[in-house]
């Protein structure tokens, strides 16, 4: 036995991971806004109020999240729709069932104060639509319908005050 056992290896340096991109301070205040807009009268009224706690929107589903969030809390209503599918056992061997939605269905379906209702398809570069999702866009502006890819929360906010707007 050497003097020098005591002493651990030498670590391999990981590869860092690629920084992920902020959201812009102005996106975080719409963000925060709109939590603080779904707060009743009563709580504001006692100077409670609570700092919204961002997801990571580097994510598809942290992206989603604050979405649907922003939506619910500006008074929207905004629902996540699952096309995944499912697993079940027959005879002892597990099968995948497809949903029953149409492939290219969107990620969240969302009807805006005024009964105006859009789809929006959540996407993470470098993340590109599908066929599906193409022809179901198509197929939904064909009827007079909104289907918009979004591809992170700034693009959504933009998105969301040109479609205000038009309401």
């Amino acid at each position: 036995m050497s003097e020098f056992d005591w002493i651990p290896p030498i670590r391999v340096k990981m590869n860092a991971k690629p920084r992920a991109i902020s959201m812009p301070d102005w996106c975080k205040k719409r963000y925060q806004d709109a939590h603080d807009l779904s707060f009743s009268d009563i709580i504001k009224k006692d100077g409670l109020n609570f700092n919204a706690k961002i997801p990571d929107t580097n994510k598809a589903n942290g992206l989603t999240q604050a979405v649907i969030k922003f939506l619910n809390w500006s008074g929207h209503n905004a629902d996540r729709t699952s096309t995944q599918g499912r697993m079940i056992r027959v005879n002892g061997v597990y099968k995948r069932i497809s949903s029953a939605n149409r492939k290219g269905t969107s990620d969240i379906s969302v009807t805006m104060k005024g009964g105006r209702s859009a789809k929006l398809e959540i996407k993470i570069k470098p993340d590109k639509p599908s066929i599906d999702q193409l022809k179901e866009q198509a197929r939904e502006r064909a009827v007079g319908g909104c289907y918009e890819f979004i591809y992170s929360f700034e693009n959504f906010i933009l998105w969301y005050d040109n479609f205000i707007l038009s309401l």
